[in-house]
């Protein structure tokens, strides 16, 4: 099932126009039975790395033995990726049942829901009605007045890395927006945030201090005591002695996902504590196991095509060190577009030192930012070859053409935003 057939089943409104707040969500999950008084969570919120986390954290799971419900946004392939059970999408038969509903739901509300408080009502409502053991639950955008944040205290509340993303919402600073983030944190719940600037941690720590309760604990991952083994463009092994001396494999490439990865394994030690039975083969199968589409996922061999869903200066900061890591002293054709309403000025900052060629291209999304403008942009950082495409798929198949012309095979990286990435990924499919 597509978005557009998804919507259609519930006529869903636009966030933009809605007031902003939980008291909708709340009064459509009382009219659906309060499902999600049914299920015990673990919550993650932050502007890079969260779906990577929940990915990880539920394959772990999944591994365990216990019913896991995974609850992502957005979708890249199709729309039912957004609720899974055990790595199984919901079906478009399930979604459907589910989906309606939640529709006679809303009709009896004084207030129609928008798309996300929607979407987020039928998954609890799945997870309920499949007696899920434990749901990985991503934040949407923010943290205190996310959809998601209706739910009573998680078993672990989890923060990713924080940047500047959303800022008309979420405010302009990252202070500001490490305090909408820290508003998953609730009395009775441990919480495990990435290490990172003081000015995001400082308002997480303040929030923990003032609705923590005894025995909850706040943990900081530790960057500096984890030592990477191995890197190659299929897997990654690490130690991080703060959870054992197990080497451990991550099926997922791109530096900073060993630095995600600190997370999740905070995450199970957390919920080990809690009796929650999780081997520590449970824990390696988990990682070597879990996947994340569209984040330095290896696309394509000879040239090397990699598409990252990189969208912020925060996660093209991690790509480019994932670059340089992977393929060092290199430069890349480098396949772009861009939302609109994105910082790509500080994005081409980064990449620009790196860079052979830039091509520019249209994303299938009304707040896309148009060629002609990231072109302008482009070549504001970059003195080098810059070309133009409305499409995509175009876009990267010339990419392809121009670095099987060079020697030196320059990578294809394609990045800038996760409204392209299916687009993408069909080409080599």
């Amino acid at each position: 099932m597509n978005w557009d057939e998804a919507m259609a089943l519930m006529h869903g409104a636009d966030w933009k126009h809605a007031k902003i707040g939980l008291e909708r969500m709340r009064d459509l999950l009382h009219l659906l039975g309060d499902p999600d008084k049914k299920l015990k969570f673990v919550h993650i919120a932050g502007t890079n790395g969260k779906g990577s986390a929940s990915a990880m954290t539920a394959s772990i799971l999944k591994e365990a033995g216990f019913v896991t419900g995974l609850y992502i946004s957005p979708n890249v392939g199709a729309f039912n990726e957004r609720i899974q059970i055990n790595g199984e999408y919901i079906s478009d038969c399930e979604l459907k049942e589910v989906f309606l509903k939640v529709k006679d739901a809303v009709s009896r509300l004084e207030e129609e829901p928008v798309d996300f408080e929607l979407i987020t009502a039928a998954a609890l409502l799945y997870f309920a009605e499949k007696k899920c053991d434990i749901v990985v639950l991503e934040v949407g955008m923010g943290g205190r007045l996310d959809a998601t944040n209706v739910i009573d205290p998680p078993l672990v509340a989890a923060i990713m890395n924080i940047g500047l993303d959303h800022t008309a919402v979420l405010g302009n600073t990252i202070g500001k927006i490490a305090g909408e983030k820290a508003g998953i944190i609730k009395h009775g719940s441990d919480v495990v945030v990435y290490s990172q600037s003081d000015e995001a941690i400082s308002p997480i720590r303040k929030k923990f201090a003032e609705v923590s309760g005894d025995g909850d604990l706040l943990v900081i991952t530790d960057p500096s005591k984890v030592k990477i083994l191995e890197q190659n463009l299929y897997e990654q092994k690490f130690v991080y002695p703060l959870f054992g001396n197990e080497i451990l494999k991550l099926g997922m490439v791109g530096t900073y996902q060993v630095y995600n990865a600190l997370v999740v394994l905070h995450v199970i030690l957390t919920l080990r504590k809690k009796g929650f039975r999780i081997s520590d083969d449970a824990v390696k199968n988990g990682l070597a196991a879990a996947r994340w589409l569209g984040r330095f996922e290896v696309l394509n061999n000879d040239p090397v095509v990699i598409v990252d869903g990189a969208h912020n200066p925060n996660g093209v900061r991690a790509l480019v060190r994932s670059l340089e890591d992977h393929f060092p002293d290199r430069k890349f054709i480098f396949v772009m577009g861009v939302m609109a309403d994105k910082d790509y000025g500080e994005m081409l900052e980064l990449t620009a030192p790196l860079a052979d060629t830039f091509i520019a291209e249209l994303p299938d999304n009304e707040r896309a930012l148009k060629v002609e403008s990231l072109e302008k942009e482009i070549r504001r950082h970059f003195k080098g070859a810059v070309i133009t495409f409305p499409s995509v798929k175009k876009a990267v198949k010339e990419a392809v053409r121009l670095s099987c012309e060079k020697t030196a095979r320059p990578p294809v990286i394609c990045f800038g935003s996760l409204f392209q990435v299916k687009e993408i990924r069909e080409l080599f499919s």
